[in-house]
């Protein structure tokens, strides 16, 4: 079953902002995942945060992987310091 990483964040240093997708879209691929949303949010309800990346990968273990992956490990300490947010795993909804 296919899965999704997301992260939810506000930006706070926008000049190494434009860091991380470049050196993030590689690795993304080496694990069979696709870039699905990319973009500021409006909020609907609530205080969200300001922007969205989400990931579709082909299997959890696939999407485990990539975010457990060196590469990326080293591009959320970046994250952490150009951001303010969360990063979570959603398993595809299976009807049930």
């Amino acid at each position: 079953m296919s899965g999704f990483i997301m992260f939810h964040y506000n930006v706070l240093d926008k000049v190494r902002i434009e860091e991380l997708g470049p050196r993030s879209l590689p690795v993304l691929k080496q694990f069979g995942g696709e870039l699905v949303v990319g973009s500021y949010v409006s909020a609907l309800e609530g205080s969200p945060y300001t922007h969205m990346v989400l990931y579709r990968f082909p299997t959890k273990e696939a999407a485990m992987g990539y975010y457990k992956s060196q590469e990326i490990q080293e591009l959320s300490k970046l994250r952490r310091e150009i951001t303010d947010g969360f990063a979570v795993y959603v398993p595809e909804f299976d009807g049930h």
